[in-house]
């Protein structure tokens, strides 16, 4: 009986890191532990609400579930059972319409 894979795995929160790392070289310190959980919940197709400060990386936490979607797509793992969707869409809903404004563009 094949074994079920999850990505809320402390294993697979280190692959989640390991391709991030590797699609973002120059991402100095790599994404940080609640970026990559997050990001296993995204792929998990978990419900998230994600509260974080100022400048604590929430707009890269969004786009991480985008960049392994295309990794996946890209270089699909047999031992990597995810769906990857046709055209991936990450909804973000910002209360500030200027910071709205910024990522438009």
């Amino acid at each position: 009986m094949p074994t079920s894979f999850s990505w809320l795995t402390p294993e697979s929160q280190a692959q989640i890191r390991g391709i991030i790392e590797g699609l973002i070289p120059s991402w100095p310190s790599g994404p940080r532990p609640f970026q990559v959980e997050a990001c296993s919940y995204v792929l998990e197709k978990i419900p998230l609400i994600l509260i974080a400060s100022t400048a604590s990386g929430k707009t890269s936490t969004f786009f991480t579930a985008l960049l392994i979607f295309k990794y996946l797509k890209s270089n699909p793992h047999p031992d990597i059972p995810t769906e990857v969707p046709p055209k991936p869409v990450v909804l973000v809903v910002t209360p500030l319409i200027e910071l709205g404004n910024n990522h438009v563009d």
